[in-house]
Protein backbone atom coordinates (compact mmCIF):
# COMPACT_ATOMS: atom_id res chain seq x y z
CA UNK A 1 0.00 0.00 0.00
CA UNK A 2 3.20 2.70 0.78
CA UNK A 3 3.97 2.14 -2.70
CA UNK A 4 0.66 3.58 -4.04
CA UNK A 5 1.17 6.41 -2.09
CA UNK A 6 4.50 7.04 -3.13
CA UNK A 7 4.04 6.39 -6.61
CA UNK A 8 1.17 8.57 -6.79
CA UNK A 9 2.42 11.66 -4.38
CA UNK A 10 -0.37 11.11 -2.05
CA UNK A 11 -0.11 12.02 2.03
CA UNK A 12 -1.51 9.62 4.54
CA UNK A 13 -1.90 11.25 7.94
CA UNK A 14 -2.95 8.89 10.66
CA UNK A 15 -5.41 9.66 13.27
CA UNK A 16 -5.85 7.83 16.17
CA UNK A 17 -9.41 9.88 17.74
CA UNK A 18 -12.68 9.81 16.45
CA UNK A 19 -13.07 13.52 17.69
CA UNK A 20 -10.34 14.82 15.69
CA UNK A 21 -11.60 12.70 12.62
CA UNK A 22 -14.67 14.50 12.55
CA UNK A 23 -13.52 17.91 13.02
CA UNK A 24 -10.82 16.95 10.24
CA UNK A 25 -13.49 15.94 8.45
CA UNK A 26 -15.75 19.10 8.84
CA UNK A 27 -13.16 21.12 8.40
CA UNK A 28 -11.82 20.03 4.61
CA UNK A 29 -15.76 19.07 3.83
CA UNK A 30 -14.83 14.98 3.75
CA UNK A 31 -17.05 12.64 4.79
CA UNK A 32 -15.23 9.75 7.28
CA UNK A 33 -15.95 6.62 5.56
CA UNK A 34 -15.34 3.03 7.49
CA UNK A 35 -15.17 1.18 4.79
CA UNK A 36 -12.00 0.72 2.39
CA UNK A 37 -13.20 1.26 -0.79
CA UNK A 38 -12.83 4.32 -3.01
CA UNK A 39 -14.44 7.51 -1.93
CA UNK A 40 -16.11 9.03 -4.14
CA UNK A 41 -15.39 12.62 -5.42
CA UNK A 42 -18.37 13.72 -3.35
CA UNK A 43 -17.08 12.04 -0.24
CA UNK A 44 -13.81 13.62 -0.69
CA UNK A 45 -12.36 16.90 0.82
CA UNK A 46 -10.07 19.53 -0.12
CA UNK A 47 -7.69 22.36 1.30
CA UNK A 48 -5.62 24.97 0.03
CA UNK A 49 -2.48 23.89 2.08
CA UNK A 50 -0.99 20.61 4.12
CA UNK A 51 1.82 20.98 6.00
CA UNK A 52 4.10 19.63 8.82
CA UNK A 53 5.66 22.05 11.03
CA UNK A 54 7.47 22.56 14.88
CA UNK A 55 5.87 24.25 17.01
CA UNK A 56 7.40 24.42 20.89
CA UNK A 57 9.47 20.76 20.18
CA UNK A 58 6.33 18.69 19.09
CA UNK A 59 5.41 17.82 15.20
CA UNK A 60 2.11 18.97 13.93
CA UNK A 61 0.17 18.65 10.86
CA UNK A 62 -1.28 22.04 9.41
CA UNK A 63 -4.50 22.20 7.24
CA UNK A 64 -5.60 25.33 5.80
CA UNK A 65 -8.51 25.86 3.88
CA UNK A 66 -9.39 29.25 3.02
CA UNK A 67 -12.85 29.44 1.92
CA UNK A 68 -16.30 30.75 3.18
CA UNK A 69 -17.96 27.52 4.34
CA UNK A 70 -15.20 26.26 6.64
CA UNK A 71 -16.24 28.08 10.12
CA UNK A 72 -13.38 25.77 12.24
CA UNK A 73 -10.26 27.72 13.59
CA UNK A 74 -7.89 25.98 15.92
CA UNK A 75 -5.85 28.08 18.72
CA UNK A 76 -2.61 26.92 19.94
CA UNK A 77 -2.13 27.25 23.85
CA UNK A 78 1.25 27.10 25.08
CA UNK A 79 2.31 27.62 28.88
CA UNK A 80 4.59 26.58 31.46
CA UNK A 81 2.59 24.42 33.63
CA UNK A 82 -0.41 22.19 32.42
CA UNK A 83 -2.56 23.87 35.50
CA UNK A 84 -1.90 26.57 33.75
CA UNK A 85 -2.86 25.20 29.95
CA UNK A 86 -6.00 23.99 31.66
CA UNK A 87 -7.08 27.19 33.21
CA UNK A 88 -6.32 29.16 29.92
CA UNK A 89 -8.55 26.58 27.80
CA UNK A 90 -11.58 26.36 29.85
CA UNK A 91 -11.11 30.08 29.61
CA UNK A 92 -11.14 30.16 26.27
CA UNK A 93 -14.10 27.50 26.07
CA UNK A 94 -16.44 29.58 28.57
CA UNK A 95 -15.84 32.51 25.85
CA UNK A 96 -16.32 30.48 23.10
CA UNK A 97 -19.57 28.77 24.40
CA UNK A 98 -20.87 32.18 25.98
CA UNK A 99 -20.53 33.91 21.75
CA UNK A 100 -22.38 30.65 20.81
CA UNK A 101 -25.13 31.25 23.08
CA UNK A 102 -25.50 35.06 22.31
CA UNK A 103 -25.71 33.97 18.52
CA UNK A 104 -27.81 32.04 19.02
CA UNK A 105 -30.38 33.48 21.61
CA UNK A 106 -29.41 37.24 21.44
CA UNK A 107 -30.80 38.39 25.06
CA UNK A 108 -28.36 38.59 27.32
CA UNK A 109 -28.90 38.95 31.20
CA UNK A 110 -25.86 40.48 33.23
CA UNK A 111 -24.40 38.88 35.70
CA UNK A 112 -21.25 38.18 38.05
CA UNK A 113 -21.85 40.77 39.62
CA UNK A 114 -22.91 43.21 36.89
CA UNK A 115 -26.27 43.55 39.15
CA UNK A 116 -24.57 45.12 42.18
CA UNK A 117 -22.32 47.22 39.94
CA UNK A 118 -25.93 48.97 38.61
CA UNK A 119 -27.22 49.34 41.53
CA UNK A 120 -24.58 50.95 42.60
CA UNK A 121 -23.73 53.46 40.24
CA UNK A 122 -28.06 53.95 40.63
CA UNK A 123 -28.10 54.45 44.27
CA UNK A 124 -25.20 56.97 43.96
CA UNK A 125 -27.11 58.65 41.70
CA UNK A 126 -30.13 58.61 43.91
CA UNK A 127 -27.93 59.80 46.68
CA UNK A 128 -26.55 63.40 44.84
CA UNK A 129 -30.42 64.48 44.37
CA UNK A 130 -30.97 64.48 48.16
Amino acid sequence: MLHYIEKYKMMVVRITSKFELKRICKAIGATPLARLDAPTPDEMGEADEIYVTEIGSQKVTIIKRETEDCNLATIVLRGSTTNYLDDVERAIDDGVNTYRCMLRDPRFVPGAGSIETILSSKLEQEAKKL
